[in-house]
């Protein structure tokens, strides 16, 4: 081998490696969750937040404020509440746990899980202020809506909001 193809091959081997360093290369799927009007050509998207403003004072860990997301993420057709809030609860590094099989219920978001703070306190959500009377993996969101997660410390006595 000569010396200009050891250094031409030692060049093109240095940016390879730049480029693996700085690229920020990432699946579709974290893609599209930060590209609401990339992700179709009608650029569907969702407002998505978790809320625990009902139990924020009373633990170190939670947010002072309550808020744990706040963000517009894309949807993609064919949706649920719940394949739109785990792709995102996933992308931005919120641990979160599911129970159930079909009928999916989101038990723990972020480290605050249900009955953490009495036997009726847990996670509900909310589409558009509403909560809506089917599971969250049933549920399809249609562009614009805004889907909660809210954290209650009582599901019967107006939960603590």
């Amino acid at each position: 081998m000569k010396r200009a193809d050891i250094a031409l091959f030692g060049a093109a081997a240095a940016l390879v490696a730049v480029l693996a360093l700085t690229v920020d290369i990432k699946t579709p799927e974290e893609y599209y969750a930060l590209h609401p009007t990339e992700i179709a050509e009608d650029g569907a998207f969702v407002t998505v937040k978790v809320d625990c403003s009902a139990v924020a004072g009373k633990s170190a860990d939670l947010p002072a404020d309550g808020s744990i997301l706040d963000g517009k993420y894309a949807l993609s057709q064919g949706e649920s509440v719940y394949d739109v809030v785990s792709r995102v609860l996933r992308y931005e590094d919120i641990p979160f746990e599911t129970s159930g099989g079909k009928a999916v219920y989101i038990n723990g978001i972020d480290g605050l899980y249900e009955l953490d703070y009495g036997a009726e306190s847990g996670w509900i959500y909310t589409v558009n202020g509403t909560a809506p009377d089917i599971n969250c993996g049933d549920y399809k969101p249609e562009t614009g809506d805004e889907i909660e997660f809210v954290y209650v410390d009582s599901f019967f006595g107006g939960g603590g909001r």
